[in-house]
């Protein structure tokens, strides 16, 4: 038992120095070949945060050039940190009916950021933020605490497998989709990367890991096939908002593939619940084997569809429920505007939800037999071994 505690020590410590490894390399590579935005549109050093004070005076705006101009705030706040901590500056900021519900109403006492505008002779202070971010690392302390305090060594690896995932979404994969390489097969491997390094941090090198992983990797090619193929077939170009048209106006200076992005979209929506279906299957059968030493590969592979059918209803549920949430403005703007319902159903936005969704779904489907059948493969071989 002593030789498998160390066995098991020596695996997570590798597995978290290669991860540091394929972190380091992959972020630094993809980092170096990012095209360099010349003059980019905000000077990060003229960011500030800041407190309010006092608010001088709050009233409606009459725009005579009808500019969407509709309130006038004029406040002081006093600089939190930086080259200018501790100076108090007068803001005069006039909200127009966007910047009105993200902004208004403001309040003494309120953190916010600030934009430093130099126009030479003139300095221009504009408010462009509440300041969220120490509530956001509040919530995230208090997950991490819950997490570990409930699941203890299981949670601490949970935490440390979802610091890699994300630190390779935002430092490897996003800057590759900004250096315009093939991301495709980059998601593909990140993913494989991503499975591997949670399965073993959560259950180290065993039979249930190797299954759980071939399942789950099947799952999310079948979800990626399905999500390729139907880009193909309904002719989506990628265009699904406004955030996808300023990216369109940037490809003199950052080509960007819309189509690839939708892609990652799928593959990485579906692929938390695709490792949940195939680990907790694996698992399953682990123990039922574990229990009943003579049960027959037959057995075992009509145990993990039989787990996996009642997994599968509340997991398709979570992937639509989800994109549904997600497009739930874009669709009640849809109904106010009264667009006809065959026009919602062939709107490219509503139809690549519902191809992310069905795609996910059908990618935990599969990963349901490829886990089973995997698991009671590799079973069988141990009791052949065994039987010699």
């Amino acid at each position: 038992m002593k030789n498998i505690n160390i066995k098991n020590a020596i695996i997570y410590i590798v597995t978290i120095l290669v991860s540091l490894l394929i972190s380091y390399l992959g972020s630094s590579y993809y980092a170096s070949q990012m095209p360099t935005i010349e003059n980019p549109q905000y000077d990060s050093s003229q960011f500030h945060s800041a407190k309010i004070t006092a608010v001088i005076s709050d009233q409606p705006y009459v725009d005579e050039d009808d500019f969407g101009i509709v309130r006038e705030v004029i406040f002081k706040a006093t600089i939190s940190k930086g080259q200018y901590q501790h100076r108090e500056i007068t803001v005069n900021q006039q909200f127009t009916l966007q910047t009105l519900e993200e902004l208004y109403p403001v309040e003494v006492g309120d953190a916010i950021i600030l934009y430093r505008i130099d126009f030479g002779s003139n300095v221009e202070w504009v408010l462009v933020s509440y300041q969220r971010e120490s509530s956001l690392w509040l919530l995230a302390g208090l997950f991490v605490v819950l997490i570990i305090l409930f699941g203890r060594m299981k949670g601490f690896s949970s935490i440390v497998s979802l610091g890699f995932t994300m630190y390779a979404i935002f430092f490897i994969l996003i800057p590759a989709i900004l250096a315009n390489v093939n991301i495709y097969v980059l998601t593909l491997g990140i993913v494989l990367y991503v499975t591997l390094l949670t399965f073993i941090l959560l259950s180290g090198i065993s039979k249930k890991m190797v299954a759980a992983t071939l399942g789950c990797f099947g799952g999310i090619a079948t979800a990626a096939l399905i999500a390729y193929v139907w880009m193909e077939i309904m002719k989506m170009s990628g265009v699904l908002s406004d955030e996808y048209i300023h990216l369109i106006l940037l490809k003199d200076e950052i080509p960007i593939d819309l189509r690839g992005i939708m892609f990652i979209a799928v593959v990485i929506g579906a692929l938390g619940a695709v490792m949940d279906v195939s680990m907790s299957i694996a698992s399953a059968l682990e123990e039922i084997i574990i229990n009943s030493p003579n049960i027959t590969p037959k057995e075992v592979i009509k145990s993990g569809l039989n787990i996996g059918r009642d997994i599968m209803g509340t997991m398709s549920n979570t992937l639509i429920l989800a994109y549904i949430g997600s497009a739930l403005p874009f669709i009640l703007l849809l109904i106010i505007y009264a667009r006809p319902i065959n026009l919602l159903a062939n709107s490219e936005y509503i139809a690549s939800e519902i191809m992310q969704a069905i795609a996910g779904s059908l990618g935990i489907l599969f990963a349901m037999p490829i886990t089973a059948i995997t698991t009671a493969a590799l079973y069988r071989m141990t009791s052949k071994k065994s039987d010699t």
